[in-house]
């Protein structure tokens, strides 16, 4: 049995793939094997990973999104560690020899996430994946709901975590087409030990098919996970504060209100400042914005 299982999901990224599993094969550490997720591509994926079937377990699979991936090399993974990659990302060389003797040298901590380096796109002003202002008030501490609240941004291709936490958390949420991470943090932290330590073991490759560029997606699944958190999770309500995540929601219901209105799609927006103004019947903006939806 590996010691770690690196899992990649892979969505046509064919031009970016042969480099990405390169940067896995070339770890300094050995004790590991590597599960490889073809989420239903329809560029010439399957030919680069004709090249690798020795090396890594390849499974095809219906097209059914990043979580659904991951759920899948989650299921065909062996080893005690899983530490997911990015099909068009780069991993450092040592990525998991020194986030394995990270852990192995603070026993107080199950998890670790790591930052990351831009490369291929990214504004000419980020120096790294997570900004500054969120690594000092991560940097070195357990992570929690509060953290996540205040905009940690969870990035699983630079974690290392036991298999027995993901087991505890349950499967990847496939409805979350965006935001999976942040939902599945709020799980994950709840039930591990992890923290966050400013080195980069990744490089990120900015591009136009990139989830986080789906602006209006993304905030339609916080906005679900923000609910979500208001009915089933009362330990990180209690945490954060039941009124900042509902002044929160309110917020995203609004910004999806307008982005909704530039498509033209006045019923939809309509309906997200009704919801809105229900999370904040004090506030005359979105009062009488509601005015406006008709309600």
């Amino acid at each position: 049995m590996p010691r770690i299982s690196v899992i990649i999901p892979t969505y046509n990224c064919a031009p970016y793939l042969t480099e990405s599993l390169e940067s896995i094969l070339a770890q300094t550490f050995r004790d590991f094997d590597i599960v490889v997720i073809d989420d239903g591509s329809t560029d010439h994926t399957w030919a680069v990973l004709a090249r690798y079937a020795g090396v890594a377990t390849i499974v095809r699979a219906p097209h059914g999104g990043l979580s659904a991936a991951r759920n899948a090399g989650l299921a065909a993974a062996h080893g005690e560690w899983i530490a997911f990659h990015d099909a068009d990302d780069v991993a450092l060389p040592d990525r998991l020899a020194f986030q394995l003797d990270f852990l192995r040298a603070h026993p107080a901590y199950e998890a670790v996430f790591c930052n990351g380096e831009p490369m291929d796109g990214a504004p000419p002003e980020r120096r790294s994946v997570i900004p500054p202002a969120i690594v000092r008030r991560c940097l070195n501490r357990r992570l929690t709901a509060v953290e996540l609240f205040a905009g940690y941004p969870v990035y699983f291709q630079g974690a290392l975590v036991p298999r027995r936490a993901f087991e505890a958390a349950g499967p990847f949420d496939p409805s979350l087409r965006v935001q999976p991470d942040i939902e599945y943090g709020y799980r994950l932290f709840a039930r591990c030990a992890a923290t966050f330590v400013d080195r980069a073991v990744f490089r990120y490759r900015w591009h136009d098919t990139n989830n986080s560029g789906d602006r209006l997606g993304g905030r339609q699944d916080i906005a679900r996970i923000l609910e979500r958190l208001l009915v089933q999770d009362t330990e990180a309500v209690r945490a954060v504060g039941r009124r900042r995540v509902r002044a929160r929601l309110a917020r995203h219901y609004y910004r999806i209100a307008r982005q909704r209105a530039a498509l033209g799609d006045t019923p939809e927006a309509r309906a997200a400042i009704r919801q809105a103004a229900a999370l904040r019947p004090l506030d005359p903006r979105y009062q009488l914005l509601r005015l406006w939806a008709g309600a």
